[in-house]
């Protein structure tokens, strides 16, 4: 692959590469006859990034590497490779200074020398060169069908900035609640934190502030709020605007972008699956059943109420590409040993939790007082090491006898 940039759309680059940087670990770049590819994927697997730089975006591209022994076939000519998000930032790491002082941009990949150089002209003549490591991989998709999404609305990247600077810097996941009239945002509270103790906040945007506006499905969307702050990052300082697509809870969430025929950029977000309020009436009356009936009771332990999981990335797919089905939510028992909430969000099958006997009584032991632990760990100190009987000793002067 080789390609050629001019300074302005080195900016573009360098800022994509810093909005995937705060979203996954390593960079894969797939070069293909249409443009140039970047790609990412989050360690946790619920979040999934790609830019596609389209040909007029270049001066110059090709897709093809040189120096290759047979050059007449093209599969052995592209590359697709990935390298560390750590290297790659040291090369775009100040976007100011870049704008300032690069005039052009060469970038290569050589098939014999396993490099990613990187060619900067700038001005004064002066030339920088970087030599980058990469690792040959396979291709990363994700599937997903943009048509096949239920709820469909856009807005400028700015107001949704100023929306989530309501919003608390340690809020982890946002809650959107779709109306056929305004959309809802409101931090997300764990269940197992106390909600008094939590400071709740709500903001409401009405349909006439959107661009475009099209709700099918009135629903509730959890998804980290994280990666939607680095896909504002980079939409905001070009000032994009930002098409949102979202299904239905437990769905990924998909988040696109579009520059003319430049590039374009797609964000796909792994969403938690809420437990509705039906759920707490429905374990009280099994609890009361089980009360009543000491048999059955035995007989539900050993059949634990499922636990809600995330859907596939194919599974997603195939869902919204067909028409809309509403699936009911599984019971949770207010058992401690069960919970319906996902430590990491994930667009993989996680594993079930194991079966655990409710039956089962644990006697815990009260600790210790505080003196008692204290003599437990200085016991050692507190222990004669030597006995002054059974020490031999030469004695150098004798007790003086007494007066008479």
């Amino acid at each position: 692959m080789k390609c050629l940039l001019d300074a302005t759309s080195v900016k573009v680059l360098a800022r994509a590469i810093h909005s995937l940087a705060k979203i996954g670990d390593e960079l894969h770049i797939e070069p293909t006859a249409n443009g140039l590819t970047l790609k990412t994927v989050n360690a946790s697997k619920s979040a999934y990034s790609a830019f596609n730089f389209h040909l007029p975006f270049f001066l110059d591209f090709c897709h093809t590497s040189e120096n290759t022994v047979q050059a007449d076939l093209e599969e052995d000519t592209v590359i697709k490779c990935k390298l560390p998000m750590k290297s790659i930032l040291s090369v775009f790491r100040s976007i100011g200074s870049l704008e300032k002082s690069v005039e052009t941009c060469n970038i290569m990949l050589p098939l014999l020398e396993a490099l990613l150089i990187i060619e900067f002209k700038c001005k004064h003549g002066i030339i920088k060169h970087f030599n980058l490591r990469y690792f040959e991989c396979e291709s990363v998709e994700a599937e997903f069908c943009k048509q096949g999404y239920a709820s469909k609305f856009s807005c400028s990247s700015r107001f949704y900035s100023e929306t989530l600077q309501s919003f608390h810097s340690s809020t982890q996941e946002v809650t959107w609640s779709l109306a056929m009239d305004q959309v809802h945002l409101s931090n997300h509270i764990d269940d197992e934190i106390d909600p008094s103790k939590c400071v709740r906040t709500e903001v409401t945007l009405a349909k006439d502030e959107f661009v475009d506006f099209n709700v099918a499905l009135c629903t509730q969307v959890t998804f980290c709020l994280k990666e939607l702050r680095a896909i504002l990052a980079f939409a905001e300082a070009l000032k994009l605007d930002l098409d949102c697509r979202m299904e239905g809870a437990g769905q990924p969430v998909l988040f696109s972008l579009e520059k003319a025929d430049l590039y374009s950029a797609d964000f796909l977000l792994a969403t938690l699956t809420p437990v509705l309020d039906s759920t707490a009436q429905s374990s009280r009356s099994t609890n009361n059943q089980r009360k009543n009936n000491t048999s059955a009771q035995g007989n539900v332990s050993k059949h634990p109420s499922p636990v809600p999981t995330l859907r596939d990335k194919a599974d997603s797919r195939a869902g919204s590409c067909a028409n809309l089905q509403t699936t009911p939510m599984p019971i949770v028992p207010e058992s401690p040993h069960y919970t319906s909430r996902l430590n990491s969000l994930s667009l993989i099958e996680p594993q079930p939790f194991p079966v655990m006997d409710e039956d089962l009584d644990l006697e815990i032991q009260p600790p210790p007082s505080k003196r008692a632990r204290a003599r437990y760990i200085f016991q050692n100190c507190l222990k004669a090491t030597q006995d002054i009987r059974d020490r031999s000793c030469e004695v150098f002067a004798p007790d003086s006898e007494e007066d008479e």
